[in-house]
């Protein structure tokens, strides 16, 4: 046997370990060995490390034994998204364990947890289409039993909501994959480059993706997922799972070899829309998990324009793409932190500390690119992006993105103002738990920083003018959300009516309070209550109907009825 034999097959086997060990301590969990196999938990993310550290760029094994003979292997994409993967893996693995103590569904718990962990590691690594769609559906599937885990009414709620969504995914990305492979004529992902991607297509992957990344109008699972999952599973659907859209898009629609005008439109249109929604809908809310579910509805949105934007033309995907990895890298990282500080205070027997406060407002107000941290570096590379390309999407940088950072703002002071009125569930004595939100909140701070690829980004942010244009917008969202706590109060609301609240009710009645602030509006006030309360049943209904699947799927019908009478 040559060498380049024997290499071969030790990529093939590590490779293959990455999710074959998750998926092995997931069969363990069903024996007597459950035990045993809980323990080693966080070893499951171990294989995936070595992978990252000993695999070659680019080198791609075939394994005829699995599903048709898929093929593995790892580019630079996939190198950065596996290593920020696996790390929030292992840390939730290590989070988890104080959960099993006490759960008593803790083999489902395990197996889901591992069975989902195994598919996004494999969609990772996937290198042809078939192997991806098995991996995605595979830890798609597997987060359903973690968002029900708790087997309450919600949960079953948010589980059925969650479901739903996906089989749309689902029916959409399959289309997708038959149109790719007919027009490439291959399954090998390397082969989608250069084919030329008809509207439906784009469209079509636009909804099998978005759906995981909650694009609007698909993002009616991501808020009572959140909310209802335990927090390790939470921190790994924000900040693992949510990711493998953005991959899904990467991989099927390679910026710098795609282009479109008017996919780049559709996803500027429902990004920015996305990334105001999420911030509105998540100011009514009154739990954290739903809040930092919208917060991500946001952020996924501002992640989504910045890849509209790369489909604009050729050169543009070139400049787009690393961008987007830097905002995903740094929005990942940021609110796997936010949720293990969520769990620390909920976990501890008394109130949040000063330095407690301090350390989890790093993060969050990292996502409203505060000065100094990674979400600075992040919108500088976005705002260099935008301003590049020239007008239109000039205004991106000099509008649209300081107003997101205000409302990210106050959406995160409202986050944090939650968690100091919280009550925590208990105490936890180990020694891991102590550990793992320093350990997630200093790689938010540093790895940004010490990355190569955002060096030149990073220094931008340094800039004086630069360090003005960020500053600005997180000082205007602290003055907003101390002006709407103030109309908030004015009138006491039960916590249960409030979370129960629509985003359009939520926006009314925002509204109305400012213009009840108004000296000038005062005789009319009472007429406004009145107005406001014989709209919000309305509101209601509607948004509900909206939510049912039913609604979802002929809309999903008609639009592709709607695209296929365009094709004729």
């Amino acid at each position: 046997m040559t060498p380049t034999a024997i290499q071969t097959i030790l990529h093939a086997l590590t490779l293959s370990l990455v999710t074959g060990t998750p998926l092995l301590l997931a069969a363990l969990c069903c024996t007597p060995l459950q035990k045993a196999a809980a323990r080693f938990l966080p070893c499951a993310a171990m294989p995936a490390f070595l992978a990252i550290f000993t695999t070659p760029i680019n080198v791609v094994v075939e394994v005829p034994w699995f599903f048709m003979g898929s093929r593995m292997g790892l580019d630079e994409t996939g190198r950065i998204f596996l290593c920020l993967t696996s790390f929030i893996w292992f840390l939730a693995s290590f989070s988890s364990h104080n959960l099993l103590r006490k759960d008593k569904g803790k083999t489902h718990y395990l197996v889901f947890f591992l069975t989902a962990m195994a598919g996004n590691f494999g969609l990772i690594l996937a290198r042809d289409m078939l192997g991806y769609y098995l991996f995605f559906a595979v830890m798609s599937f597997a987060a359903y039993g973690l968002v029900i885990h708790k087997r309450t009414a919600d949960a079953a709620k948010a589980g059925r909501i969650y479901l739903t969504l996906v089989m749309i995914g689902e029916v959409a990305l399959f289309t997708a994959l038959i149109i790719l492979a007919h027009n490439s004529g291959s399954l090998a992902l390397e082969d989608i480059a250069g084919v030329s991607h008809h509207p439906l297509t784009l469209i079509l992957l636009f909804i099998g993706f978005g759906v995981k990344i909650g694009a609007l109008p698909f993002h009616g699972w991501m808020v009572p997922a959140y909310q209802s999952a335990p927090i390790p599973a939470a921190t790994v659907l924000a900040g693992a799972m949510v990711n493998a859209g953005i991959l899904g898009w990467l991989r099927f629609l390679p910026l710098g070899q795609t282009s479109s005008s008017q996919g780049a439109l559709l996803f500027v249109v429902a990004g920015a829309l996305a990334a105001l929604y999420g911030v509105i809908i998540g100011l009514s809310r009154k739990k954290a998990g739903a809040i930092l579910g919208c917060s991500s509805i946001s952020q996924m949105g501002l992640m989504t324009v910045i890849f509209g934007l790369g489909l604009l033309d050729y050169n543009a995907g070139i400049s787009a793409a690393p961008i987007l990895i830097l905002y995903a890298v740094h929005h990942s990282l940021a609110k796997s932190t936010l949720f293990f500080g969520y769990e620390l205070i909920e976990r501890q027997s008394k109130p949040l500390s000063h330095l407690q406060m301090a350390a989890i407002l790093l993060p969050a107000l990292a996502l409203a690119g505060l000065p100094f941290t990674s979400g600075a570096i992040a919108k500088t590379a976005f705002k260099e992006l935008a301003v590049n390309l020239g007008e239109p999407w000039y205004g991106l940088s000099v509008f649209f993105l300081p107003i997101t950072a205000m409302g990210t703002t106050m959406l995160m002071l409202h986050f944090i103002s939650i968690l100091r009125h919280s009550k925590s569930t208990g105490t936890s004595k180990n020694a891991e738990h102590s550990v793992i939100f320093p350990i997630s909140l200093i790689a938010t701070l540093t790895i940004i920083w010490l990355w190569p690829a955002a060096r030149h980004s990073a220094s931008h942010s340094l800039a004086a003018t630069t360090l003005l244009q960020a500053l600005w917008p997180v000082i205007g969202g602290c003055l907003l959300f101390l002006s709407w706590q103030r109309i908030s109060f004015n009138k006491k609301v039960p916590v249960g009516v409030q979370e129960k609240q629509t985003g359009f009710e939520a926006l009314l009645i925002t509204a109305t309070k400012l213009m009840q602030e108004k000296k000038w509006q005062k005789p009319q006030s009472g007429r406004l209550h009145s107005y406001r309360h014989r709209l919000i049943p309305h509101l209601r209904r509607t948004e509900k109907i909206m939510g049912r699947w039913k609604v979802v799927g002929l809309s999903y019908l008609a639009l592709c009825l709607y695209l296929l009478f365009l094709l004729l």
